[in-house]
């Protein structure tokens, strides 16, 4: 299968940060470092088998979407892009929040 490199778009780039400096200042290093971990091992995982998360069945069309649970309440989605074997991270979504919005990250 090869390699896959991961990209971040700048939208979920910014999100991610966002977590890690809340975690950081409310909860510590513990939650800091739990996010960067729970992160490094799904690029890894990633680069190796881009389809092995679940498919996000409602966002089926121009691009086939798939999410992976960090630190149970946020979802990492990204897309792939097979001919370039390429994953593209495009959104972190909180789980906690009104999933009707959850269509506006990935515009």
């Amino acid at each position: 299968m090869g390699k896959y490199l991961i990209f971040w778009k700048a939208k979920a780039r910014k999100q991610y940060l966002q977590h890690l400096i809340y975690a950081q200042q409310e909860f510590g290093n513990k939650a800091f470092y739990g996010w960067v971990d729970s992160v490094k091992e799904m690029e890894r995982r990633l680069r190796e088998y881009p389809k092995s998360y679940s498919i996000l069945t409602p966002f089926k069309g121009k691009h086939q979407y798939r999410g992976h649970i960090v630190m149970k309440h946020f979802k990492i989605i990204y897309a792939i892009d097979e001919p370039r074997h390429r994953v593209h991270i495009v959104a972190i979504w909180d789980m906690r929040m009104d999933p009707k919005k959850l269509s506006s990250l990935l515009t």
